[in-house]
């Protein structure tokens, strides 16, 4: 995403590289001389998305819209899109859409304003990695060989969240215009961790709190507030896949279908996944999942102490 909107009224983001998207969400929030509102499509409709489109302002407004495709009641925006002057920039959407099928009321804006497609980079294939590396330190005003490269994904990993906190580091060791060299990686970097932020999510849904603690501390020692969103986004995950889970258990679906449906082998389904589902219940799944919605927005946005709000969403769920 441009880091200005040329002038359009709707501007989409949409795929599964959750890296990529909170980005061009933080960009969106930057753009100078505009009111900012920050909006989650599980909480709004397209009714009321576009009264506030609609309200006077005297500033021009950015309404970006996280979850996009969670929205509801798209008939109203549906008409507001296709009423929109393609000049008229008084009032610019920002769609992010979490998921690689574009809805359709999302394509159609799109349609008439610009549209970035965040693909997941493939973890048997380091080829699109790689060239999003150089880019990344090319606009730090280094550089880096395919070699070193390839060593630094084997140190660092793939998660793209910890990729870019290494690379502003390392660029900032190199100086300007220098060349990152596999020296630096083993001076300045941090190995990939033996704990992360899947094991953090596993540990808060066993209700194992001192376990939960310890391996978001390690998490935190290692890259400071730059793990916050990516815990959250585990946490929201882990929580809607045992939720799936207890839905289908208090149905009497069966232990190995469900294991099926949720792609999982069935023993650790079993000794695994099931026990933790079983420690829930739908109800407080749901509960839950509307703390992690808000602290998700908490962490992207300007709020103080954000490393114990997550703390403490931890411990709520982890009770």
């Amino acid at each position: 995403m441009a880091a200005k909107s040329s002038f359009k009224p709707f501007v989409i983001s949409f795929g599964k590289e959750d890296f990529l998207l909170d980005r061009d969400l933080y960009k969106a929030r930057q753009w100078v001389g505009r009111r900012t509102i920050l909006l989650d499509g599980e909480e709004i409709n397209g009714e009321q998305l576009v009264s506030l489109c609609d309200g006077y302002s005297e500033n021009p407004r950015t309404i970006i819209v996280d979850n996009a495709h969670k929205m509801k009641g798209d008939k109203p925006f549906r008409a507001y899109i296709e009423s929109k002057q393609p000049e008229d920039s008084s009032v610019i959407i920002v769609g992010i859409v979490r998921s690689e099928k574009l809805p359709d009321v999302w394509s159609l804006a799109m349609a008439k304003g610009k549209g970035y497609e965040r693909k997941a980079f493939k973890s048997w294939d380091n080829s699109a990695l790689s060239t999003w590396i150089k880019l990344e330190v090319g606009n730090l005003k280094s550089s880096i060989d395919d070699e070193t490269i390839k060593f630094l994904i084997q140190c660092v990993g793939t998660d793209l969240y910890r990729l870019s906190n290494e690379i502003k580091k390392l660029a900032l060791y190199a100086g300007s215009l220098g060349k990152i060299q596999r020296d630096h990686i083993v001076l300045v970097t941090t190995t990939s961790p033996k704990a992360d932020q899947f094991m953090l999510s596993e540990a808060v849904m066993a209700k194992d709190a001192r376990r939960a603690l310890n391996t978001f501390s390690n998490l935190y020692k290692m890259s400071g507030d730059d793990c916050l969103v990516l815990v959250v986004r585990a946490l929201m995950r882990q929580v809607e896949k045992t939720a799936l889970i207890r839905s289908l258990l208090d149905k009497g679906v069966s232990e190995t279908d469900i294991a099926v449906l949720v792609g999982m082998k069935e023993w650790p389904f079993k000794n695994v996944a099931a026990p933790i589902a079983r420690k829930h219940d739908l109800k407080s799944l749901l509960k839950h999942m509307g703390q992690l919605c808000k602290l998700d927005a908490d962490v992207k946005g300007p709020a103080r102490s954000k490393r114990t709000l997550v703390e403490l969403t931890m411990l709520s769920i982890a009770q």
